[in-house]
Order: structure tokens, then C-alpha cells, then sequence
């Protein structure tokens, strides 16, 4: 621009941005912003997990509770006892469902929708299933099993698995 100023011309630089700066500027926003944005999105889509992993250990305390309040095994002594042996042949003749299971091996096997034993209290665990398995284990002593390991696997509704696992002795 230039201005006069009586008979001589004197140049006045002017301020601002040109054309090449404020393109340069957002296209280094754009990239910025698209970056901050993935990662948000990424957090906000696996913001529901931590709720997901709390109803799954609740859950499996509750199955866990149930199968540790059982008997060790059909023959052990209603009032406590070792009887020396580990078998898992699951459930027994007649034992159908798990209001009937009264030992801990009779849950081997047991895959079904997750649910309370009192079927009437209504569930809020809709879409977890839950899977069971009872093996034998020895403690410390390899030619020795004295002890069941129950494995107990949640799938949660987003397909996440979580495993828990207790033992139960032979006393």
C-alpha cells in the first residue's frame, strides 16, 4: 500500500496473514484435531467395559458362592471330612439342573445363560453366559489329588471372557 505524504511516496507495510499461512494453519489444525478425535472416540466406545468387568465378577462371586457351599465330593460326610480321593464324573443320575446339584463336581460341564438358582428374583445379567469346569488338582504332591480347581468362564453381551478360578479342598 502506499501512502502519500506530500510530494514523496513513502511505503507502509500493512500486518496479517496471507493466503500460504492460513492454509498451512489448518491443515496442521485438521490433522490436530483428527488425531484428538480418534482417540476419544476410541476411549468413549470402551467406556462401558469397566461396568461390563464389575457385573462379571459379581456374577461369578455369586456362582462361585453357591458351588463353594456344596460338598466336596457325593461321598463326602455331610458334616466334614476327607475321604482321600478326587473324582469329577459331574453330575449324578437325577441331578437335572442345579437346584438339584449338591456336590462340587456336579457343576462340571455346566454351560448355560447366566441366572440366579432362585429363578423367580428377576436377573440384570442378561446376555452373560457362563461356563464351568472342575478338575482335579494336586497340591504340592504330583501322585496326590486332593484338591478340585474350579474354572469358572464369563462371556460378557461385548464377547469379553473373563475366567475365575477357586480351589476346593479336601477336608
Amino acid at each position: 500500500m502506499i501512502k502519500k505524504y506530500g510530494r514523496s511516496s513513502v511505503y507502509k507495510k500493512t500486518t496479517g496473514f496471507s493466503l500460504i499461512e492460513l492454509v498451512i494453519t489448518i491443515v496442521v489444525l485438521g490433522i490436530a484435531l483428527s488425531a484428538l478425535s480418534s482417540s476419544l472416540f476410541t476411549s468413549v466406545g470402551r467406556n462401558a467395559d469397566p461396568l461390563w468387568q464389575s457385573k462379571a465378577s459379581q456374577l461369578s462371586q455369586a456362582y462361585l458362592d453357591e458351588i463353594l457351599s456344596m460338598r466336596y465330593d457325593e461321598s463326602s460326610p455331610l458334616g466334614g471330612g476327607s475321604i482321600g480321593v478326587c473324582n469329577t464324573p459331574g453330575s449324578e443320575t437325577g441331578e437335572a439342573s442345579r437346584s438339584l446339584y449338591d456336590d462340587v463336581d456336579d457343576y462340571d460341564g455346566l454351560a448355560e445363560t447366566a441366572d440366579f438358582l432362585d429363578t423367580i428374583t428377576p436377573s440384570s445379567y442378561s446376555g452373560y453366559t457362563v461356563s464351568i469346569e472342575v478338575t482335579c488338582v494336586a497340591q504340592g504332591n504330583p501322585t496326590l489329588t486332593d484338591s478340585k480347581l474350579i474354572a469358572l468362564t464369563i462371556i460378557s453381551p461385548t464377547s469379553q471372557r473373563l475366567i475365575f478360578s477357586v480351589l476346593r479342598a479336601d477336608l
